[in-house]
């Protein structure tokens, strides 16, 4: 049987959040767009560089919880949050108990997290951790398993999880399922001991930065209106604020940024990996395009 948490509250705050870094960054790029190369262009440029991936993190805690369910049969219990599974024996369950009798955290770690989205670890005693897949305080289960597995989740039906146990227990096992974890490791782990994703991805930022160094010196000698765009016959065309061009390594930033994200998307499954390189190396290719652009208007 499958129990999907309560999520209402935890997509409407995300779906809050999500608008809010995004009009922040919309509010930095026009801005930009606007402003003169000054100490407060470091304010506009920080909006979207700061929101931007802050967005991102949200929307996949909004994915997770859009995704989230739990399912429980007579051979085992499953967990599915967002790229996160978690696949028990019920033999392997030692108890299912009340959150609140436990005299344990009812929340997370602080993290990203938001009331109705509560994902997240909280060190217990030494090396016990309690991981949270769930969406309130209230009405959660503490699921203890062999192996110092703690889960707390959240069921619409407490009582009802409960019964639906008890009777799967009853009724017996009529296969025997592997215990599983998996958790999304991105980054951390296998990226950076791959040397050809790390450095293709640290060169790949170091085009939007030198640049945004590059226009920052030659700011304060610029005049009050400079190209900023090309005509038709590709000569450097329409003036503008000489802040617009600090536009130019954002973007290419924002590009960098989605090409990162895209290839750790594919980088996951190991077929897919030479296309995680060709979009990494493709924000080599994107900042050499914006640097181009930034010179040709600057000459």
């Amino acid at each position: 049987m499958d129990y999907v948490p309560p999520r209402r509250l935890g997509l409407l705050l995300g779906t809050l959040w999500l608008a809010l870094l995004l009009a922040a960054c919309a509010v930095g790029l026009l801005q930009l767009g606007e402003s003169l190369i000054s100490p407060l262009v470091l304010l506009w440029i920080s909006l979207p560089l700061l929101s931007l991936p802050l967005a991102l993190l949200v929307a996949y805690r909004m994915y997770g919880l859009a995704t989230a369910a739990y399912r429980l049969d007579r051979d085992g219990f499953y967990l599915r949050w967002g790229l996160a599974r978690e696949q028990l024996p019920l033999e392997a369950i030692l108890s299912l108990e009340p959150l609140e009798t436990q005299g344990l955290p009812t929340a997370p770690a602080p993290g990203l997290w938001w009331p109705g989205c509560m994902v997240g670890r909280r060190e217990q005693r030494g090396s016990e951790t309690l991981e949270f897949f769930a969406t309130r305080a209230a009405g959660s289960l503490l699921l203890s398993a062999r192996g110092g597995k703690r889960l707390v989740i959240t069921p619409p039906d407490r009582e009802g999880f409960l019964q639906g146990f008890r009777d799967a227990t009853r009724l017996g096992s009529l296969e025997a399922i592997p215990q599983r974890s998996e958790r999304p490791d991105f980054l951390v782990g296998r990226l950076w001991s791959d040397p050809a994703a790390r450095w293709l991805i640290l060169l790949g930022s170091l085009g939007p930065l030198l640049l945004l160094g590059y226009l920052g010196l030659r700011g304060p000698g610029l005049p009050p209106l400079v190209p900023f765009g090309f005509d038709l016959q590709g000569r450097p065309d329409h003036l503008a604020p000489p802040g617009r061009l600090l536009l130019l390594p954002l973007i290419a930033a924002i590009c960098w940024l989605a090409d990162l994200v895209a290839g750790v998307w594919f980088y996951r499954r190991p077929e897919d990996r030479l296309l995680a390189y060709v979009l990494w190396g493709c924000a080599l290719l994107t900042g050499g395009l914006f640097w181009g652009a930034a010179l040709n208007l600057l000459a």
